[in-house]
């Protein structure tokens, strides 16, 4: 419980993540290949032979694991539900990397006393939150429960993951190859976070040890 709960806490500002470049019509591009494809109702679009070939059009596909999907979500997918598949991983790369920075923070005060020794005590773990603050907690999650039923609303399938950085510049150099570089740089990183976010909270609960602690030590 405590696990679901805190990655959705610290999820609320994953609007403001770079955004990928699904729609930047690179040859590259995380979903295109699947878009183009003819729609048949739900027949499914990929078949594996040898080698883990990626028939797919995803990015995402780097030695030395290939075209990774061991439990064969792609293999069994229409080309919607791939999409979709993609988007999703996109949000929770993204919301993970935010919840490792809102585990290391608090617990950097926390140890330094900034906020009083009752902040996030006895243990000093970010997860001692839901005993020292349940209001707040609660209240957070009003809030982002709000924000992402008015990101559904607003937005339709395919670009949902778009947080519409490019249009203010924040990369001045947005060609083609230059985002499919962008969107996979941010896929791996939002793997690599997924990891690590799930290998703090495990760490946390085994031995009640804030994380900044154990990356000090």
């Amino acid at each position: 419980m405590k696990l679901a709960v805190i990655s959705t806490l610290i999820a609320g500002a994953a609007a403001f993540a770079p955004a990928p470049v699904a729609n930047s019509g690179s040859a590259l591009s995380a979903t295109r290949a699947v878009k183009d494809a003819p729609a048949k109702g739900k027949a499914k679009n990929i078949s594996f032979g040898e080698g883990n070939v990626n028939p797919t059009g995803l990015i995402g596909a780097l030695p030395p694991v290939g075209f990774f999907d061991p439990a064969g979500f792609a293999a069994k997918a229409s080309p919607e539900e791939l999409i979709r598949y993609r988007e999703v991983e996109v949000m929770h790369g993204r919301f993970a990397q935010l919840a490792i920075l809102g585990f290391l923070l608090p617990e950097k005060y926390a140890a330094e006393g900034a906020f009083g020794d009752d902040f996030l005590a006895p243990t000093g773990t970010a997860l001692e939150v839901f005993n020292t603050d349940p209001l707040w907690v609660g209240l957070t999650l009003g809030v982002i429960s709000c924000l992402e039923t008015i990101r559904l609303l607003q937005t339709e399938p395919g670009t949902r993951t778009d947080a519409k950085i490019l249009e203010v510049g924040l990369y001045p150099e947005q060609s083609p190859e230059k985002l499919a570089e962008y969107s996979l740089k941010e896929l791996q990183n939002g793997r690599l976070a997924m990891l690590a976010f799930a290998g703090a909270v495990v760490q946390e609960l085994v031995n009640e040890t804030p994380l900044i602690l154990n990356l000090q030590n």
